[in-house]
């Protein structure tokens, strides 16, 4: 006997239900609904929304920390001009398959970031990281467009350390000195904006950008890989986040860390990639039931994405 079959004999020999054992069922239901229907008729009044480029791309890039971005979807009020874009911790997620194909992973990520509210940040505003590496706790405002003075703020054991990041404007920054503008100064310059709108929003053309504008030789995958997490770093709208997604599905070679963990300790599952440096590898780690992006863990170090905004003012909270 097949399983339809099964299925319609269990169906006729089985007899529904007294309505007095319904009763109980049907009043949750309406109470649900009913409570339902009057949160549908209140204005919106926060929005939480969805994640992670980067500023514009070096001739060839400074050895820099890896904080990367990722999403969370909500709602979305138009009428806020801070919009929050990351919370993983409050995705949730469960076990990290003990099997699992890396390039699928990537997919199921970029089909995700496809769901995610989308905002398209004014050039006079900035994208806010709350990131961890390590113990310490690093928050960044960066001038969406280049030209507006950002902001770094890391919070460690030892104390906490401010510093501002001059914005380009008609060719010239504010001078520093260490951590200190230097009164009445200032230096040559290049606007390095925080969101990149002119990114590709396909995979194959994501593709042929990151072979067009590839940091290493042709075929490194390496060096793919860290150009993938470049453009990570920072804000990304839904369908260039999926393109990134795509394009990398398409790198050789790629295999999956199924017990990884990002920075803050949080467990996922972890995609990487032939690593030139030995044991020094980088891992993507995702959420294995959201497909959110984490962070980055593994033995070369890593970090872990907290929170991600646009936000109006360096230094607003999100």
């Amino acid at each position: 006997m097949d399983e339809m079959r099964l299925l319609q004999q269990l169906g006729d020999e089985t007899g529904l239900p007294a309505a007095e054992r319904l009763q109980p069922a049907r009043s949750r239901l309406a109470a649900a609904m009913a409570a339902t229907a009057a949160q549908s008729s209140a204005p919106a009044v926060s929005t939480v929304l969805a994640a992670p480029p980067r500023s514009r791309r070096p001739a060839r890039r400074p050895a820099r920390r890896l904080v990367f971005s990722g999403v969370a979807a909500a709602g979305l009020a138009a009428a806020i001009a801070s919009v929050l874009v990351l919370v993983p911790d409050q995705l949730g997620g469960s076990t990290p398959p003990a099997r699992a194909d890396a390039t699928q992973v990537l997919r199921n990520a970029a089909a995700a970031a496809l769901r995610l509210p989308d905002v398209d940040p004014r050039p006079d505003q900035f994208v806010y990281i709350r990131s961890q590496e390590g113990p310490e706790l690093r928050e960044s405002w960066m001038s969406v467009d280049g030209t507006r003075d950002g902001l770094i703020i890391e919070t460690s054991a030892a104390g906490r350390t401010e510093l501002v990041v001059p914005g380009c404007r008609n060719g010239r920054a504010v001078a520093l000195k260490g951590n200190r503008v230097v009164p009445g100064q200032t230096e040559p310059c290049t606007p390095a904006p925080a969101y990149r709108a002119d990114l590709p929003t396909d995979a194959a053309a994501m593709r042929a950008f990151l072979t067009a504008n590839a940091s290493g030789e042709p075929g490194d995958a390496n060096a793919l890989g860290k150009d993938v997490l470049y453009y990570l770093d920072g804000y990304l709208r839904p369908r260039t986040r999926a393109a990134l997604y795509e394009a990398a599905a398409t790198m050789p070679d790629l295999r999956t860390v199924p017990s990884a963990k990002d920075a803050a300790g949080r467990p996922g599952i972890g995609i990487t990639w032939p690593s030139t440096n030995g044991p020094g590898e980088i891992v993507l780690v995702f959420d294995p039931g959201t497909y959110t992006f984490l962070g980055v863990g593994g033995p070369a170090g890593g970090s872990a994405v907290l929170a991600v905004a646009i936000v109006d003012r360096a230094g607003q909270p999100a």
